[in-house]
């Protein structure tokens, strides 16, 4: 749900800060540099870092320095390079060199071959909102191919000492999340470790989280915690094998284990002490990548090829341990043959960029879908991909260069409300893009064609986006009329056609609200979920002036809110404790009162929070005496009552829930997998004895296959909305918004079909259908059904016969039937007619109509099947 917009930014990597201690020239796009006072003297630089390392002062830079490996910080705010005999580190915005050690070259220390930081089990993007000027930025370990490893520190220079403006589409701001001046970073080494003799030269390292770090040596394999304690070795023979293979990246899956890629281009799994080796056929394995949040391993090939594997987890309550295979993309046209050369997922996991040798870089969807391609200028020499804070830049890290990409997010991936769920609405760094094209209607009902198929921007204040960004959450109200954003600290509101918006008051107020667990629309009032209290902002919608933090209500659940969802009057608020609290939802006008009413019985079942994207509810009438939850973890949509836990799909990207109640349906339930969008009808009935996407549920099931990403259900209009981006971007474009097309899938002739596959259903079809007739493009979704029916009619056309007895009952009627004709072949003629009643019936019942033109366009039907008779009447 990441899409292209504006031109490529390229960025030279220059490895000395300048005179005054800045950062690079950045190529393309200028930016302006304004320098604080006292930016003279030795309060700006650090001192020298150790006895063996070089300070970051000024001084001259070999030429044939080239970075040979990176490492972003898991907040995407830096990046860390190395050299053979260098440490660099970078800011990301603005794209900036911060601060450097240089070593003298050592034959027994070797050359530095890895680097990687510091991580643990939290969140960083969301624990980490950089204000903290007591909080280091990190901690890196560079590993040396001696077996050598340097701790160094990424610590906070005391002052803020460099202010810039960044250039944007419609006016100048200042840098986006640096309000009052940019914070210096410098490196400072703190310890050094050594392996223990006789491992063999080193070769790689990577980050397992909490428990410690990986170091891989061309004959063991040794976990070191990050006080460099040694806590277990193993031999690679052991996981491979093969006394010649060597290990040329080490990827942890979690609780699930390591992955370990080998020089043969194999790939095998550790999990408990034993080794399996993945199947790749003959596909030879450059490169991989793990999203915790997805779960999801994706495989890139020297073929070209990328495979994305779910990787289960052991502390699943529900979930076999292994691998399971779910795309496998084969690159086609330019892209073919050319080998992946490196692989990034998105912080949220929701995607996954691919470099190519050729220079392409393509991001996919969590399960293979392509959402769009790029092409760069360094072609062979891309090393690393990484995507910055916020996930609305992608750079592409070269040994001597780079290019940062920009992109748009989808704002329902930030969370699933009513209006997001119903819109096309995508954010980038400091604007809001909503669709109104494909859902707008006239007084009449019909589509509105005329209101024009374009987006609305809305422009977020450069005040808070100097103070809060990245943007993290991003929710559309009802109507549609009004966004509410919420960056690292605060809350803003605005209006999509005015494009006015209501801050709150004071920066102390901004300070105390830092929404972390979700951000959703409840009719006029915004609801943040903001550590352990759930915050209300009512009214937000109405009037103008400033919003009143002070006057919000506060409700403490008792634990911190990871996601919240919203129905009716009912809030359900999931809590790192792993209960669902209920609280209810009571105002008016610009009132509102809420309250806790409850915790949801989850039956014994664990939520997996790691990879928790949402948790709606399952319709039901029996929810407050017997609640069941759908809940999307991962790639994995389940449903939990108080019996426990069953699996509804093993593979889904988007969970939206469509709570329109058409005929005898009261919702529907739709996910999608990368391929197709599945639906769950839920009934009346179902609803009635909360029976809805359970064991004995009557629901129906369906699935279409747009040809475009989905990232909203148009249920009024029985149609499916996306954006389809596929082309690369041309460097020379101009700078702007690029082409974002949003596409739209007709789903209400496949549910009418699925309702009328058998007997029981024709009733259920013919009242869902009657909500729809006023639509201007209701004829024509018939006449889809209606050629669906003919091109599928066996023997006994039992399902043609339904689809015409249905039309039946409609005056577009005959209309619908003539046209469907005239687009079929004329063998599919007489069992359509058949159903219908025969050609003359049907010539006279539009003459005896008054419709003219439509007995006209029947004339050659009635030629065909009937030529005698025809004639016959002719005379």
């Amino acid at each position: 749900m990441y899409w292209r917009i504006n031109c490529a930014e390229h960025l030279l990597l220059l490895l000395e800060p300048d005179a005054e201690g800045g950062g690079p020239r950045r190529l393309g796009r200028q930016r302006s540099v304004t320098y604080s006072e006292g930016r003279v003297g030795s309060a700006t630089r650090p001192a020298a870092a150790t006895a063996t390392g070089k300070h970051d002062g000024a001084g001259s830079t070999e030429a044939d320095v080239r970075i040979t490996r990176w490492s972003c910080a898991p907040s995407g705010h830096l990046l860390a390079g190395i050299s053979a005999q260098g440490v660099y580190l970078w800011q990301t915005r603005p794209f900036m060199l911060l601060s450097k050690l240089e070593y003298d070259a050592n034959d027994e220390l070797g050359q530095m071959v890895d680097v990687i930081w510091q991580t643990s089990d939290k969140d960083h993007e969301d624990d980490d909102d950089g204000t903290d000027a007591n909080r280091d930025y990190g901690t890196l370990f560079v590993l040396l191919s001696s077996g050598y490893i340097y701790e160094i520190a990424v610590y906070r220079r005391s002052a803020a000492v460099l202010e810039y403006r960044f250039a944007t589409q419609h006016y100048w701001a200042h840098g986006a999340g640096e309000e009052g001046g940019l914070r210096r970073a410098g490196l400072a080494q703190r310890r050094t470790y050594r392996l223990a003799p006789g491992s063999g030269p080193a070769v790689c390292a990577a980050a397992g989280g909490a428990q410690g770090a990986l170091v891989a040596t061309r004959t063991h394999v040794i976990r070191l915690a990050w006080s460099g304690v040694v806590e277990a070795s193993t031999s690679v023979r052991a996981i491979h094998g093969s006394p010649l293979a060597q290990v040329r990246q080490i990827v942890g899956l979690g609780a699930a284990g390591e992955a370990y890629l080998f020089s043969d281009g194999t790939v095998h799994v550790v999990r408990a002490d034993a080794a399996q080796r993945v199947a790749t056929g003959e596909r030879r394995i450059a490169c991989m990548a793990y999203s915790a949040r997805s779960g999801v391993l994706a495989l890139g090939a020297d073929s070209g090829d990328v495979l994305l594997l779910i990787v289960a987890d052991a502390d699943a309550d529900d979930s076999d341990a292994g691998l399971q295979p779910v795309a496998e993309a084969a690159e086609g046209g330019e892209r073919a043959g050319d080998a992946v050369t490196a692989l990034a997922w998105t912080a949220d996991g929701a995607a996954v960029a691919c470099a190519y040798a050729s220079g392409h870089v393509v991001v996919r969807s969590a399960l293979g879908y392509v959402l769009n391609t790029s092409r760069v200028r360094q072609a062979a020499s891309t090393l690393a991909l990484c995507w910055g804070a916020g996930g609305t830049r992608l750079f592409v890290l070269g040994d001597v260069a780079a290019t940062a990409l920009a992109f748009a997010r989808a704002a329902v991936g930030t969370g699933v409300c009513e209006g997001t769920a119903a819109r096309v609405c995508v954010f980038a760094d400091d604007k809001v893009l909503v669709h109104d094209g494909a859902f707008t209607t006239s007084d009449g009902g019909s589509a509105d064609a005329a209101a024009g198929m374009q987006w609305q921007a809305v422009q977020v204040p450069a005040e808070y986006v100097a103070g809060a960004w990245p943007l993290r959450f991003v929710a559309v109200s009802g109507d549609g009329r009004h966004v509410a954003v919420a960056g690292r600290r605060g809350v803003a509101v605005g209006g999509v056609r005015s494009g006015k918006w209501r801050l709150l008051r004071t920066r102390e107020q901004e300070d105390g609200v830092r929404v972390r667990g979700g951000l959703l629309w409840l009719g006029e009032h915004v609801i943040a979920a903001c550590g352990s209290h759930v915050v209300v902002f009512a009214g937000a919608a109405g009037g103008g002036g400033a919003l009143d933090g002070d006057a919000a209500q506060r409700v403490d659940v008792g634990a911190r809110v990871v996601a919240m969802s919203a129905h009716d009057a009912l809030l359900l608020a999931v809590c790192a404790d792993g209960r669902v609290r209920q609280l209810g939802v009571f105002g008016s006008g610009g009132a509102v009162d809420l309250g806790v009413r409850g915790v949801v019985g989850l039956g014994g079942a664990r939520l997996q929070l790691g990879r928790l994207r949402s948790v709606q509810w399952v319709p039901s009438a029996q929810f407050a005496r017997a609640p069941a939850l759908l809940v999307h973890e991962g790639t994995r949509l389940r449903v939990v009552d108080g019996s426990g836990g069953r699996v509804v799909s093993a593979c889904a990207e988007l969970t939206v829930t469509s709570g329109v109640h058409f005929g005898n349906m009261h919702s529907t339930v739709w996910w999608f997998d990368g391929r197709q969008l599945h639906a769950a009808l839920v009934s009346l009935e179902d609803f009635m004895d909360g029976s809805a996407l359970r064991g004995g549920g009557r629901a129906r099931r369906l699935a279409v296959r747009p040809s475009f990403y989905p990232v909203a259900i148009a249920a009024a209009l029985g149609m499916a909305v996306g954006v389809d981006q596929d082309w690369a971007l041309d460097d020379t474009a101009a700078v702007g918004l690029a082409q974002l097309p949003v596409r739209a899938k007709l789903y209400l002739p496949s549910v009418l079909a699925r309702m009328l596959s058998d007997s029981s259903g024709e009733h259920d079809a013919l009242l869902y259908a009657a909500c729809f007739e006023h639509l201007a493009f209701f004829p024509h979704a018939m006449e889809i059904l209606l050629h669906e029916a003919v091109e599928s009619a066996d023997g006994s056309h039992g399902l043609l016969r339904r689809v015409v007895a249905m039309l039946g009952n409609f005056a577009a009627f005959p209309e619908i039937v003539v046209h469907c004709a005239r687009k079929t072949e004329a063998a599919s003629w007489p069992a359509l007619f058949a159903c219908v009643g025969g050609p003359e019936r049907f010539f006279r019942r539009c003459l005896a109509d008054g419709r003219l033109q439509t007995a006209t366009q029947c004339l050659i039907i009635l030629h065909t099947l009937a030529p005698q008779s025809a004639a016959t009447e002719r005379h």
